[in-house]
């Protein structure tokens, strides 16, 4: 008997891809918030032009800061500035151009009490570390050693670009009070700490290093003796080996003639020196000139008799007888 394949329309298969024609969730979630999202949104456009224009009034700020800074150069006007951008960068660069001029009108208290304050009053500008380098300097000039040790103490633990030359002037000081260790210490640390940077401070490590455990010398070398010079001697002339002595030399007048060396294996004549003259008794007297009489001749206008030769005489013969 054939199945039956007639099926009631309630009992068969639901039909397949039905589409729900219901709003999805994130319509649902648009449609219920969307005042709301609006509100948001109109905040986060202000928000961005308000920081927009914030970063620029700043900018425009220090800008002004800077040229202020950059324009002053008198002790009074980097005091201006550092009052009018108090808290400020700029403020605080104002006060170490400050102390520097000060330093250089020798007015060596005043400068560092300017830096003093610096430290004191802008401990993260971005300068502390130099700041605190030019301050050991100046107590290391003034002879404040301890002062000085201090402040390059805490530029060399600022981690700033001036961190090398701070441990630098810290092993100079170890190696003047002859701490050797101390210095050698310092100084191997600058060596392997900055191996790739602070090249030039690097360098001068190297060089101080060199220079511990090396006594400087106390007494000078005496300085050779003076070569002596005889009045009236005559210096030898050089002997050219295979050549003999010019037989006719030249002979200046006024300049003393070399002696001639005598030939080799023949012992050379002791040399006398000259005994002095006496000019009272050698030199001639200078004749006084004689009176000349208007009219008188003298004598060399008198005129010279002609000299009669004498006669000879006959030579006697014998007498005749």
């Amino acid at each position: 008997m054939p199945e039956n394949t007639d099926q009631k329309p309630e009992n068969g298969p639901s039909p397949i891809g039905e589409i729900s024609q219901e709003p999805s969730a994130f319509e649902a979630f648009l449609d219920a918030n969307q005042k709301k999202l609006i509100i948001l949104g109109i905040l986060a456009i202000l928000f961005l032009v308000g920081y927009v224009v914030a970063t620029g009034l700043q900018k425009k700020a220090k800008e002004e800061a800077a040229a202020a800074v950059a324009d002053a150069r008198t002790v009074p006007q980097y005091e201006a500035v550092s009052q009018e951008y108090a808290g400020e960068n700029a403020g605080g660069s104002a006060i170490i151009l400050k102390s520097q001029l000060l330093w250089s009108d020798q007015l060596q208290e005043e400068a560092i009490e300017a830096l003093e304050t610096f430290v004191s009053e802008y401990p993260d500008h971005p300068a502390i570390g130099s700041a605190l380098t030019s301050l050991g300097s100046y107590q290391q000039q003034l002879n404040n050693l301890d002062k000085a040790r201090e402040a390059f103490q805490k530029a060399a633990d600022s981690e700033s670009a001036a961190s090398s030359l701070a441990l630098l002037s810290l092993g100079d000081l170890a190696l003047q009070a002859g701490e050797d260790e101390k210095a050698d210490e310092i100084y191997n640390k600058i060596v392997s700490e900055y191996e790739t940077s602070h090249l030039q401070v690097k360098a001068m490590a190297q060089n101080r290093l060199k220079l511990i455990n090396v006594e400087s010398p106390s007494e000078k070398a005496p300085e050779p003796p003076k070569p002596t010079i005889t009045p009236g001697a005559t210096t030898p002339p050089v002997t050219v080996p295979g050549r003999a002595p010019d037989p006719n030399p030249v002979i200046t007048p006024g300049v003393p003639t070399p002696a001639t060396s005598p030939p080799a294996g023949e012992p050379a004549e002791p040399e006398t020196s000259p005994e002095p003259k006496n000019t009272s008794e050698t030199d001639p007297a200078p004749a006084t000139p004689a009176k000349v009489t208007p009219g008188t001749p003298t004598e060399s206008e008198t005129p010279v008799e002609p000299v009669t030769p004498a006669k000879s005489e006959t030579p006697a013969g014998p007498t005749p007888e």
